[in-house]
């Protein structure tokens, strides 16, 4: 509308002149046509609005109204972070398999029951054992039998009616069919069987410890073998973490050397271990090594099989520390609008440690740089 309201006293001007109504010089009508259109430019050029302007000029605008953070170093903890679980200690737990092969008959224990040294936990019935008793009863036999025709020949040497030879060999059939039995009866009791107490198929299996029950992998009528365990003890005050510990952070952990470390359900407590075994192995697919953490304090309040997430105390080292709000992720990076000259220009950080709710530790900036403290702002322009 205004462009048109200019136009009609200028189209007024034009027609006077050349009407003759106005009869100046060429020369004037010229200039008086060239002093309209440079008004009549000034006043469209002082209407064109901020929309018109280019778009650098607007990105500088804006990046001037910006808030500028400069970025400071700290003294921040440093922490090597990992996933783990709580597991038995190796050497307060133990793994029950039987001593030969056969089918459970009876599982005389639960999940989570306590259990004393010594207590039955599970029977297995097998031909191994029916074999091995009546090996036993047929050795008993034979050295009974032995037992007498060495004591006859020891009475008849007295009197010389056997000879010396004799004698010797006798007793030595005895000491052999002895020591057989003793063996026989020792496999026995190895077995879980009382020689004593009569025939039996059945091997009852004992707890070498006291604990709880923390796993049963077998079920009653399974067949087993010697290699499989049928349930696990532990001692549930003694376990330890399995750490999942990155290739990269692998270094900075050396057996035998005490840490400190906090997980996500106890975020305010710190707790103390020592690395008792790191393995010889990296796991392909994640990338990491295994890494067995016993605990020193307030072990009781960790359950077996639970989930963790790790922070492992490393070092205390100074890094810059700059606001949430100024990092942008795209593309699978972090970067912060860096100011270079008179422009601000993507940077690329990596985010070391979470400081605070607010505040993060990054790598790849230095102090004193300035950047924008919301990246979110600079990429709405």
């Amino acid at each position: 509308m205004l462009i048109k309201h200019w136009q009609k006293p200028f189209r007024t001007l034009l027609s006077l002149s050349e009407g003759g109504i106005l009869n100046p010089p060429s020369r004037k009508i010229v200039s008086l046509g060239s002093s309209l259109g440079m008004a009549l430019l000034f006043v469209l050029s002082a209407c064109t609005g901020p929309s018109e302007l280019p778009e650098k000029a607007k990105t500088q605008e804006k990046e001037k109204k910006s808030q500028v953070y400069q970025v400071t170093l700290q003294e921040v903890s440093s922490y090597l972070e990992a996933t783990g679980s709580i597991q038995p200690d190796i050497l307060g737990s133990a793994k029950i398999m039987t001593p030969l092969p056969g089918v459970i008959e009876n599982i005389y224990v639960k999940v989570g029951e306590r259990v004393k040294k010594g207590d039955s936990l599970v029977a297995i019935r097998s031909t191994e054992v029916s074999d091995a008793y009546s090996n036993y009863l047929a050795n008993l036999s034979q050295m009974r039998q032995a037992e007498r025709v060495y004591g006859l020949n020891k009475q008849l040497f007295e009197v010389g009616a056997v000879t010396k030879n004799d004698l010797l060999t006798s007793e030595a059939n005895y000491e052999q069919v002895k020591a057989l039995s003793q063996a026989l009866k020792r496999k026995l009791e190895i077995y879980g069987v009382n020689s004593e107490s009569g025939f039996s198929d059945r091997v009852t299996i004992k707890s070498p410890m006291d604990g709880a029950v923390v796993e049963i992998q077998g079920h009653v009528g399974d067949r087993m073998d010697t290699a499989n365990p049928i349930l696990t003890v532990a001692d549930p005050t003694r376990v330890m973490v399995v750490a999942n510990i990155y290739d990269t952070d692998i270094a900075s952990i050396q057996k035998g050397k005490e840490v400190h470390f906090y997980t996500d359900i106890f975020e305010k407590m710190q707790f103390k271990g020592v690395v008792t075994y790191i393995s010889d192995a990296s796991d392909l697919d994640t990338k990491t090594v295994k890494t067995y953490i016993r605990i020193l304090s307030d072990q009781n309040l960790f359950k077996q099989n639970m989930f963790l997430r790790i922070k492992i105390l490393h070092a205390n080292k100074k890094l810059p520390v700059v606001p949430k709000t100024a990092l942008l992720y795209k593309d699978g990076r972090f970067d912060v609008y860096l100011k270079v000259g008179d422009e601000f220009k993507l940077r690329e950080v990596k985010p070391a440690i979470e400081v605070s709710e607010k505040m993060i530790a990054v790598d790849g900036l230095k102090e004193g740089d300035e950047i924008l403290l919301s990246a979110i702002e600079r990429e709405k322009t």
